[in-house]
């Protein structure tokens, strides 16, 4: 395997896309560059000229290149236009660094009896990361193979190799595995953190809250959001000076600041507020808490069960991995994930263990098989 050497006890690995990756890759990009092009540059101009005609104090059916003969109807076209750009524009540029960073990226792992160094670079371009093993108290495959990850203790995952094929990824993680001792059964993961999560001890019982990078982007999201649509309630607000008034726009502009309002003051909850369970032996305590507001309720569990279902139909679609709940008060989803089984069995081994209760695996599919788990030792 050239892709693989070895020097003593180092082991050294190299990925780049084969060249006909790179064609399709390339193919793909110029495809997407020019449909992402159009829907930025033909919406931005529309959006620019209708803003620049909004804000001229004269009436809209005089000046307004579009022809719209109301306020109301030209500020719900940029209202749409400007959430079309906030949307189609990061997406569009994700997509492309996403492209060229897969079709020249070059990776190099090296794997040591004491860590990992992983060098992704395009051209001079590039970093080193490294990674020790006693970092680590899991090392897994994602997605059947498409990359190597480790666990840190904290519940933070990191890329360890992502440049190869899955057949490459599985061999460098079966030489991790021989190093380490690591990427046993999920089950084997009950005292670990789990993957992406925080874990906050507390007196009788454990907070577990979301990762705060999500909270902190939805909140963001949102954020972002109320202001268009304050904008928005404020541009149409002043086009009524000069257009006349109406009972259509005066109920738009209750409508634009009464949402404006709920997006910002949800944006500032889901940063600000905590949404998160207590683990208690037998017991899940939902607590949410909000700008003057705590919510709080228990669920007594009954059992934990991990089932895979298909996403769109029993015949099609992705694979869904999901943990559930069974409560006398009825059942709910606790986590779900698309393809990879070991995020969810390992938050449910975890609380498992912890709730005192069983953990069912849906015998749904090769290497499944009927168990029920119970805490092992305290």
């Amino acid at each position: 395997m050239t892709w693989l050497t070895q020097e003593g006890e180092v082991w050294r690995a190299r990925f780049r896309p084969s060249a006909h990756s790179r064609v399709m890759m390339g193919l793909g990009w110029v495809f997407w560059t020019v449909g992402w092009l159009a829907g930025v540059v033909v919406p931005g101009a529309a959006l620019g000229r209708l803003v620049l005609a909004l804000m001229r104090s004269v009436p809209v059916a005089v000046q307004v290149p579009q022809g719209f003969t109301s306020s109301w109807g030209a500020v719900l076209a940029v209202l749409f236009l400007a959430l079309w750009l906030w949307v189609w524009v990061p997406v569009g540029l994700v997509a492309q660094v996403g492209l060229l960073w897969a079709m020249f990226v070059r990776e190099e792992v090296t794997v040591d009896p004491r860590g990992v160094t992983r060098r992704p670079r395009v051209g001079p371009w590039g970093r080193s990361t490294r990674v020790d093993f006693s970092e680590l108290s899991d090392v897994s495959l994602r997605r059947e193979g498409h990359a190597v990850m480790g666990l840190r203790h904290t519940g933070e995952e990191v890329a360890l190799a992502q440049g190869g094929t899955p057949e490459q990824h599985r061999e460098l993680w079966a030489r991790m595995r021989e190093l380490t001792g690591l990427g046993g059964p999920v089950s084997e993961l009950k005292h670990v953190v789990p993957m992406g999560r925080e874990v906050v001890p507390v007196d009788g019982g454990v907070w577990v809250l979301p990762a705060r990078t999500t909270r902190v982007r939805w909140a963001w999201g949102l954020g972002v959001l109320g202001m268009v649509l304050l904008l928005s309630m404020l541009l149409l607000a002043w086009r009524q000076l000069f257009d006349g008034t109406s009972v259509v726009a005066l109920f738009l502009v209750g409508v634009l600041g009464v949402l404006a309002a709920w997006m910002l003051r949800f944006g500032w909850w889901t940063l600000r507020g905590v949404n998160a369970w207590e683990v208690r032996p037998g017991v899940l305590v939902r607590r949410s808490r909000g700008v003057g507001r705590i919510h709080a309720v228990r669920y007594p569990v009954e059992l934990l069960e991990v089932v895979r279902r298909r996403q769109d139909s029993e015949d099609g679609g992705d694979w869904v991995f999901a943990l559930w709940l069974r409560s006398p008060r009825g059942s709910f989803e606790l986590m779900r994930d698309t393809v990879d089984r070991r995020p969810v069995e390992h938050l449910g081994h975890w609380l498992a263990h912890r709730l005192d209760v069983p953990l069912r695996l849906k015998a749904l599919g090769e290497g499944w098989e009927d168990s029920v788990t119970r805490r092992l030792d305290a």
